[in-house]
C-alpha cells in the first residue's frame, strides 16, 4: 500500500480562528476480531480526505446505573488502531484515554508517544463522581504529563448540560488542554449557553453530532449518558419503526436537527467566541454510511459558517 505524505499538522489548525477543523470519530473494532481492522482501514480511507483527523474513543464496560442495551464487547486499543491509520493512510489521529483507571499515568503516555507516535490525546474522566476510581482525574493527569516534557497536545470532554461546565473548561484550559469535544448534541439550548459563557477562551470546542436511524441508536446513546430530550423519540421516529422509510426519515430528521443546532450556535456567538470545530461520530457499523452522509452535509455548512464569521470579524 502506498504511504501518503502527511498533510498540514493538526496543531497548526487547532488555534487558527479562520480555519475550520473537522474530526470523524470511529469506534475501534472488537479485540477478538483482528481481521476487522482491515475493514476499518478501508472505511477511514473513504473519509480521510474530508477530515483533519480521525477521533478514536476508548470503550470501557461502565455500569452507568442503568441496564445495558447491548452486550459489552472489548475493543482494540485506540493507540494501536491509530498507529496503523497513521502509518498506512498518513492521516492524523486523536485518541481518547480514560484516565481514572491508572494511578501512574506517565509510562502509558511516554509509550504512546515513543512507540506508537500518537501526539493528540483526549483525557476522559469517570462516569460518576460517586465512584472511587484507582486512577487520577484528567486535571491531575495534565500535570503529570506536562512534567514528562513530551510534545503531546491534550484535549478534554465537555458536557454542556453540567451547571459548572464553563468553569471546568476554563480550569482545564489553564492547565494545558487546548481542545474539547462535546457530548453528542440533540438540543441547542445548553451548547449555545455554554459557548456564550466561554467568551474569550483560547481553545477549540468541537461540536459533536451522530446520525440516528433506528430506535436502538437512541437507547444506546442514552445508556452512554448522552443528554437526549424526552420528546426526541417521537420527533425522530415518526414513521413506522423498522421500515426502510422509517430509517430514512429518522436519519433525515436527525440531520436536520444537527444543522439547526449548528446554525443556532453560530447565530448566537458572543463577541469573542472560542474556536469551534466539528466532530461527527460513527457509533455503530449499521450507521457508517449515514455518518458519512452527515459528515458531507454538516462539513459543508460548518465550513461556510466559519468563513462567514471570519469575514464578519474583519475590521
Amino acid at each position: 500500500m502506498e504511504i501518503r505524505q502527511p498533510r498540514v499538522n493538526l496543531n497548526d489548525k487547532l488555534l487558527n480562528p479562520g480555519v475550520p477543523v473537522t474530526l470523524f470519530e470511529i469506534v475501534p473494532p472488537a479485540a477478538a476480531r483482528p481481521e476487522a481492522v482491515d475493514a476499518v482501514v478501508k472505511e477511514v480511507a473513504k473519509v480521510r480526505d474530508f477530515v483533519d483527523a480521525i477521533n478514536i474513543p476508548e470503550i470501557h464496560d461502565e455500569s452507568r446505573g442503568a441496564k445495558r442495551t447491548m452486550q459489552f464487547v472489548p475493543r482494540m486499543e485506540p493507540r494501536r488502531l491509530g498507529a496503523r491509520l497513521q502509518r498506512e493512510l498518513s492521516t492524523e489521529v486523536v485518541i481518547n484515554r480514560v484516565t481514572v483507571h491508572d494511578a501512574k499515568p506517565q509510562p502509558w503516555f511516554e509509550e504512546t508517544w515513543r512507540e506508537f507516535g500518537i501526539q493528540y490525546i483526549i483525557l476522559v474522566g469517570g462516569e460518576s463522581r460517586e465512584i472511587r476510581y484507582p486512577g487520577l482525574s484528567p486535571l491531575h493527569v495534565v500535570e503529570r504529563v506536562r512534567s514528562t516534557g513530551l510534545p503531546l497536545t491534550l484535549g478534554g470532554i465537555s458536557i454542556p448540560s453540567r451547571a459548572d461546565e464553563a468553569e471546568r473548561i476554563r480550569s482545564k484550559q489553564a492547565a494545558g488542554l487546548v481542545f474539547f469535544t462535546t457530548q453528542i448534541l440533540f438540543d441547542s439550548n445548553d451548547i449555545v449557553w455554554l459557548v456564550q459563557r466561554l467568551n474569550g477562551l483560547e481553545a477549540r470546542l468541537f461540536l459533536s453530532f451522530a446520525p440516528v436511524s433506528h430506535p436502538r441508536d437512541l437507547e444506546f446513546l442514552r445508556w452512554l449518558g448522552a443528554d437526549i430530550p424526552q420528546n426526541l423519540d417521537r420527533f425522530l421516529l415518526g414513521a413506522e419503526p423498522g421500515s426502510t422509510r422509517a430509517k430514512e426519515t429518522c436519519f433525515e430528521r436527525s440531520l436536520d436537527l444537527a444543522q439547526r443546532i449548528l446554525m443556532d450556535v453560530f447565530d448566537n456567538l458572543p463577541p469573542d467566541p472560542p474556536l469551534l470545530g466539528l466532530n461527527i461520530e460513527h457509533i455503530n457499523q449499521r450507521n457508517f454510511a449515514s455518518a458519512v452522509r452527515m459528515l458531507e452535509r454538516l462539513r459543508s455548512l460548518y465550513t461556510n459558517l466559519i468563513a462567514s464569521h471570519s469575514r464578519a470579524s474583519l475590521p
